[in-house]
This record gives structure tokens, sequence and C-alpha cells, in this order.
């Protein structure tokens, strides 16, 4: 099968969209301008009738980004009691919180007209929380 006989999606679907991207980007094709080639109106089986026994078989395993099978991996909370989520989740948001306090990255919002727009508020709550659980933690000790 030739470059021009792919359809985008069956092309994507067999590389992942890390790779096809790359690929185009090297071969100057990401500027969006379709070629003759392209735009042809010649039809071609639909990305389904293309898939073989073996692809439809490990489908779900295929990481759309990378275009590689991957193995499945257990969910992260499996085996962890309440606790230890819990635990989990406040050591995300105090990692999070870190990021954000040392602007590596701005939680952002939408405002009224759908427009994202940086969220101080939450930066300084996070803060506040955090002198709060650090007194409880020492009033513990």
């Amino acid at each position: 099968m030739s470059f021009a006989e792919i359809t985008v999606r069956r092309f994507v679907k067999y590389t992942g969209y890390g790779n096809a991207a790359g690929l185009l980007a090297t071969r100057g094709l990401l500027g969006g301008q379709r070629s003759s080639v392209w735009s042809s109106g010649t039809r071609y089986s639909s990305d389904s009738d293309s898939d073989t026994e073996e692809y439809r078989q490990i489908k779900d395993k295929v990481n759309p980004v990378t275009g590689q099978v991957e193995e499945e991996q257990p969910h992260p909370t499996q085996g962890m009691t309440e606790e230890e989520k819990e635990e989990e989740a406040h050591r995300l948001i105090s990692l999070f919180n870190k990021l954000s306090k040392d602007n590596v990255i701005q939680p952002m919002g939408l405002n009224r007209e759908g427009q994202l727009v940086p969220l101080p508020e939450l930066h300084d709550l996070s803060v506040e929380e955090n002198e709060e659980e650090d007194e409880l933690h020492e009033g513990m000790e």
C-alpha cells in the first residue's frame, strides 16, 4: 500500500499520533495543504475493513500516541486501603501546589466568556490550607 492510498484515520491507527505527526513533519506535510493525491476523490476501504484479525485482538492495547502495544497495567490504587488512597491524594495535591507555587504550572479556569484565565485564588487557598495543615501536624507532635 502506498502512502497516497492511506486514509488519515488508518495512518494514525497503525502508527500512533506521535509517530504520524513526526513522519508528516519530517516530510514537510504538516502545513494543512492537501495535494491532489489526497483530494482526488478516490475512495478506499473503511478503516474497520482494513483491520486484520491480529489487530482486532490487540486493538484495545494499542497506545494511540505511540502506536505501540502495551501490556495491561493494574490499577494504581489496587490493593490500597482508603487511608492510603487519601494519603496519596494529599501527596499529589501537595506536589501540584508546589509546582504552582514555583510557577512551573499555572492553574487555569474558564471565565464567563469561555476563555482560559489564571486562578490565583486557587494558589492562595492552597497556601492557606498548607499552613493550617502544618499547624495541625505541629500540634500532634
